[in-house]
């Protein structure tokens, strides 16, 4: 199993994501070992407004703790995203690896997940879009659900928007109706393996 970085960050307390996700951007900010591009300054910016939104807890009542959790989920899906591209570029190189911040992965038993089957893409209310897929056959570790106006020329999921959760069901919002969309989910894996993603689904948003 080569040595690689955590991808998924659900289970983190809210003030272990703010100082972990604190580590990598300063870690990654200017890091000559990686090339993460306008991901890494739109993580960043949500690293910002999730700190920010933090502090707002203290005294902002219930709007607040609604305001910080869109926040967190912003940015789980964009560290999401800069962990997989961060795997992908040390391959394995131990020294890339610690150089970007992020935690490593322990050693533990190898259970590649199959690319999901079944992925379903479904029009919901207010423009909003519902994805799922059936459970991974090898275990039950959440799955990523990417996606990207059909416009966007680049077909690697990887660096499209994600949607990280620890089911196998998602619903997408802040889409743009009457605009085509492709589609696409992996399963999480034990190991954190490269995704293995599913063939894209292209729909339209409706209204």
């Amino acid at each position: 199993m080569l040595a690689k970085v955590l991808t998924g960050f659900t289970n983190l307390t809210d003030g272990d994501l703010d100082t972990a996700v604190a580590n990598a951007v300063t870690s990654l900010d200017k890091n000559p070992n990686f090339t993460l591009g306008t991901t890494f300054t739109q993580f960043s910016e949500a690293a910002m407004a999730y700190h920010v939104a933090l502090g707002a807890l203290v005294t902002g009542g219930k709007p607040a703790t609604v305001a910080k959790d869109d926040a967190r989920e912003v940015l789980e899906a964009l560290f999401t995203q800069v962990a997989i591209m961060v795997n992908q570029q040390a391959a394995g190189d131990v020294t890339m690896l610690l150089s970007s911040g992020i935690k490593q992965v322990a050693a533990r038993e190898h259970h590649q997940q199959p690319m999901p089957v079944n992925l379903q893409v479904k029009n919901g209310d207010n423009g909003a879009m519902i994805l799922s897929v059936l459970h991974s056959p090898v275990g039950d570790h959440g799955t990523l659900f990417a996606y990207t106006p059909a416009t966007n020329l680049n077909t690697d999921p990887n660096s499209w928007t994600m949607k990280n959760v620890n089911g196998h069901k998602a619903t997408l919002t802040g889409l743009t109706p009457g605009v085509s969309y492709r589609f696409t989910a992996a399963y999480k894996g034990t190991d954190d393996d490269v995704p293995v993603w599913a063939p894209p689904i292209s729909k339209i948003v409706s209204d």
